[in-house]
């Protein structure tokens, strides 16, 4: 014990250790709860500060009527045969007290509630890939409808200032990432007893996602609000810079526009027949057949290789699993998503699906 801890008062008990009791005294300071037995040459000795106690409960049963327990976040303690349990317990509880208060008034104890709070943002970030300066404002067991197998998967949402997202409690059944930019309506829908506490959820891309067994959906209705207004008022900060940057290139096109238009250099009629791009039929009226030509050629033999007809199958399957569990950033993420992703991107999705699944929508 550190010199200046001061002991407040003792008294004798049992520790039960395991199934065996040890007699002996439990004395109790300002910072820790001790006990100390020393019987027939076995020593036994406990010290638990008094800010690792989670719980304290005065248990009374037909064995023991005059039990305290003691639990901790790792363990549980119990202690017996008090001569005066009620005192006991009475001042064990106002230690644990002025303990918690101490520690809720010390600095040291924000910046290690702090550290937490980082720790789970990390985490929540790379569950998801996101930003590295997203940050997690909390999280809440709920349900989620799946459309796809018509079923109610039990998971978590969380939300962030950016975010909302959800992942099932069974690995890889299935997973979802909302950016808030992207929800239109988020409202409460009525409750009943196969559905409580229901929230709906829509996006641009008119999907609708429904979560229900939410504890505090009030709370997370108006939690979910403020980071709505949040994120639309910078969306229309953003749109306000980028239309002056347009404003400006606009006017500097003009600008050369009217250079162009008035310099007295090659004009069009100066063209050569053959560089022009149309051609005239019979009747002298211009056709685009270069334009027709590419957009109705018809493939070769040659090209109909087992390569590409890989490729296309690639694609067909995509195609199939978008229609089913959506297109974007706001789809149903599954294992069938993973599956395909392993099985190969075709070329022509590639650019799409990169964005999608490496973090940088």
């Amino acid at each position: 014990m550190p010199e200046e801890e001061k002991l407040v008062n003792y008294y004798s008990c049992s520790y039960w250790k395991g199934k065996v009791p040890r007699q002996g005294w439990v004395y109790l300071s300002i910072n820790h709860l001790c006990f100390y037995s020393f019987l027939m040459g076995r020593e036994a000795k406990l010290v638990i500060r008094w800010v690792d106690i989670t719980q304290l409960e005065k248990n009374a049963t037909l064995l023991f009527p005059d039990m305290i327990k003691v639990s901790t976040r790792s363990s549980e303690h119990f202690f017996s045969v008090f001569l005066n349990i009620s005192e006991t317990f009475k001042l064990m509880e106002q230690l644990a007290n002025i303990a918690m208060r101490q520690l809720l008034d010390n600095e040291g104890f924000e910046q290690d509630r702090d550290l937490d709070a980082r720790a789970k943002s990390e985490r929540y970030r790379a569950l998801f890939r996101l930003p590295k300066d997203e940050k997690l404002d909390g999280h809440t067991d709920c349900t989620l409808w799946t459309p796809f197998n018509k079923m109610h998967i039990l998971g978590q949402m969380f939300v962030s200032t950016n975010y909302i997202c959800f992942t099932s409690k069974e690995e890889n059944l299935c997973s979802l990432i909302i950016p808030l930019r992207e929800v239109t309506i988020v409202e409460k829908a009525d409750s009943s007893s196969v559905l409580p506490s229901p929230l709906s959820i829509s996006t641009k891309n008119r999907m609708t996602f429904l979560f229900a067994n939410l504890k505090d959906r009030d709370f997370l209705v108006q939690r979910i609000s403020d980071f709505l207004q949040q994120t639309t008022s910078k969306i229309y900060l953003d749109k306000n810079i980028s239309g002056s940057y347009i404003s400006s290139d606009d006017e500097v096109f003009t600008r050369s526009s009217s250079l162009i238009s008035a310099s007295p250099h090659k004009s069009l009629s100066s063209e050569s027949e053959g560089e022009r791009q149309f051609n005239l039929n019979d009747n002298g009226i211009p056709t685009a057949t270069q334009a027709l030509m590419t957009m109705y050629r018809r493939r070769s033999p040659e090209e109909f290789n087992p390569k590409l007809a890989k490729e296309f199958l690639k694609e067909q399957a995509w195609k199939i699993h978008f229609a089913e569990y959506g297109q974007g950033v706001c789809m149903y993420r599954t294992e069938k998503t993973r599956d395909l992703v392993l099985k190969g991107i075709p070329e022509s999705m590639r650019g799409e699906l990169w964005l999608l699944f490496s973090g940088r929508f």
